[in-house]
């Protein structure tokens, strides 16, 4: 990627290569939330499922992550948003159908970009994910693969709870614990990809121009991801499920629109999952 081109303008250009259908649930439709999909319809055909909207395809469910699923399994939706509906049976219904033990939250990674145009990954973000060592490799590993699938810039950061000059007041502690983790990690994938422990600082990580955030743990990089997008510091594009096919992309239920979201899972599904391009899943 063109490291002057906007991840908003890489986005377009793929959700441009072919139109999709892209489902998404609405409960309690708003002007702006109207105009939002109005707006989405330059790029994608949004298709809404719970409530009916006269300006665009309805699907009027009481259970609209039932009708939503069933939808994009039968392939008449390219890709799912979340939208309103309620996480919980949004990501039972997308679990039930695998029958295999899977946590829909250790493996999406909100997709975010500030003004100037930078690209920044989240991860963990979601208060059901500890930060263990090994959810944080797998969220490197699966944020490498979004990065190469949109063609996007790879530089990770790692955080943790403290600093080096504070190990020795903090042995023993889980704040030693992450710096270590976080040192682990760097180790892990130092040679594949640029990467680097930054402690605390996250200053310093957004000045070097990182493009994936490995927070501590996953009530962190919530908070944070929150933060930054209520705060209107950056634009936030939706966390997809990182190994999803077909497309699925969850959202903060409390958005105001989803333009972008829908942009975000209209360039995923015009592009192919992609790997880390280095042997490992």
């Amino acid at each position: 990627m063109n490291e002057r081109v906007s991840l908003g303008g890489r986005l377009r250009e793929l959700a441009r290569r072919k139109r999709n259908r892209i489902g998404i649930g609405v409960a309690a439709p708003t002007e702006e939330l109207i105009a939002g999909f109005q707006r989405a319809a330059e790029f994608c055909d949004p298709v809404i499922y719970g409530i009916g909207l006269p300006e665009f395809d309805s699907v009027v469910s009481p259970h609209p992550e039932e009708d939503l699923f069933r939808d994009l399994e039968a392939g008449a939706v390219a890709a799912a948003v979340r939208g309103q509906i309620s996480a919980g049976p949004f990501r039972k219904r997308y679990v039930r159908r695998r029958g295999i033990s899977f946590n829909p939250a250790e493996e999406m990674i909100p997709l975010m970009e500030f003004p100037d145009g930078r690209p920044i990954l989240i991860s963990p973000a979601s208060n059901f994910v500890t930060g263990t060592f090994e959810e944080k490799d797998r969220l490197i590993q699966a944020s490498i693969r979004l990065c190469r699938r949109l063609e996007l810039p790879v530089r990770v950061g790692v955080l943790a709870r403290c600093r080096a000059d504070n190990l020795e007041a903090s042995a023993g502690t889980d704040l030693e614990q992450t710096y270590r983790d976080a040192e682990r990690l760097v180790e892990r994938h130092r040679g594949r990809v640029e990467i680097k422990n930054y402690g605390i600082d996250f200053e310093d990580a957004y000045r070097d121009g990182v493009t994936i955030l490995i927070e501590p743990d996953g009530t962190t990089g919530n908070q944070v991801a929150r933060t930054l997008y209520f705060l209107e510091a950056v634009c936030c594009y939706g966390a997809p499920y990182v190994n999803a096919d077909p497309v699925v992309v969850e959202t903060l239920k409390n958005s105001r629109d989803f333009p972008d979201v829908l942009l975000l899972a209209t360039a995923l599904a015009n592009t192919p999952p992609g790997r880390t391009g280095d042997g490992r899943r």
